[in-house]
């Protein structure tokens, strides 16, 4: 009788922590026997900021692509090589600095192998570039497992294009739960970095029915576009491209918005009152986006699904 009972805790036991692996939480490391996962990941991007101030909306960037496309979700396959991967997509051009998560990933192996997923490290690394800057501290659960396979002609189908407008986008967000307001907020993350001449093009030409809503502005995009050498002529999201702030809301509300959505943000009724208080109240802006970024993130593999792969390109 008493080793029917051992045999029946042992088995609930296991069946508990299957359960809970399969579920993202917080703390998830710490459970798993491997303490302090967040603060190293955490030290190892921002020595990366520190040295290329660039690097930090690269990550912010990465983690949203990553989310987007992918059998997962934010399951790190954005990060494997090889022909047809989603790196291979249009729409990751620009994309970069991927080798940041690859040494962090490196130094996980050291700490703890087969344990942190390149998915989470993406997610964290996405999470504490806009702290860095000056946005809100955000606290994601973890637990996502890697996949085992890259699609670029999924990144194709998933990844929004440049050319956008706010219904493409709304439809976007609207799978991961997220309100209208959330969705304005996640957009928010243009407050960080650079766009790319090649993306705007069609906002620049004569008559263009996506034309910037300021014509200063539009000639001013004009000029710094004249002599696109390779495509990688690039130009600031916003006045403040190194701060998380609410600046972006600020400048789309002046006609200032590099992207189609960006303008169309400011003058659509679903959208515009939401951008108004964003513009006014950068609290809000920074509420609203802690929740849509745990949203963003929190579509993924755990458990069973999926693994955690030992290297993040393979």
């Amino acid at each position: 009788m008493g080793r029917l009972l051992a045999l029946e805790l042992l088995t609930a036991a296991f069946l508990l922590a299957a359960v809970a692996d399969a579920e993202l939480r917080y703390g998830y490391y710490d459970s798993l026997g491997c303490a302090g996962v967040e603060d190293r990941v955490r030290t190892l991007v921002r020595r990366s900021f520190l040295t290329d101030a660039t690097s930090s909306a690269a990550m912010l960037r990465l983690a949203f692509h990553d989310c987007q496309v992918g059998p997962g979700g934010c399951d790190g396959s954005i990060m494997m090589e090889g022909d047809g991967g989603e790196m291979d997509a249009g729409s990751n051009f620009g994309v970069k600095r991927l080798d940041i998560i690859n040494s962090v990933k490196s130094d996980m192996e050291d700490m703890c192998p087969l344990t942190v997923s390149c998915a989470d490290i993406i997610a964290m690394a996405g999470r504490d570039a806009v702290a860095y800057n000056g946005g809100p501290e955000i606290q994601i659960p973890l637990g996502r497992k890697d996949a085992d396979f890259s699609s670029a002609t999924e990144a194709e189908a998933k990844l929004p294009p440049a050319t956008s407008n706010v219904d493409r986008v709304l439809n976007v967000f609207a799978p991961f739960g997220m309100s209208i307001a959330e969705s304005v907020a996640i957009l928010g993350a243009h407050t960080l970095g650079v766009g790319h001449c090649k993306n705007i093009q069609d906002r620049l030409q004569l008559n263009s029915p996506t034309a910037p809503n300021s014509v200063v502005y539009r000639t001013q995009l004009r000029a710094a576009c004249a002599v696109n050498v390779f495509d990688i002529a690039i130009l600031n999201n916003d006045a403040s491209q190194f701060t998380f702030d609410n600046q972006y809301f600020q400048d789309i509300q002046n006609g200032r918005g590099l992207f189609t959505v960006d303008d169309q943000l400011s003058t659509d009724p679903r959208t515009a009152p939401i951008v108004t208080l964003y513009a006014s109240n950068q609290g809000a802006f920074f509420s609203a986006f802690q929740s849509a970024y745990v949203k963003l993130t929190s579509r993924a593999m755990t458990g069973n699904q999926g693994s955690v792969r030992s290297t993040c390109t393979l």
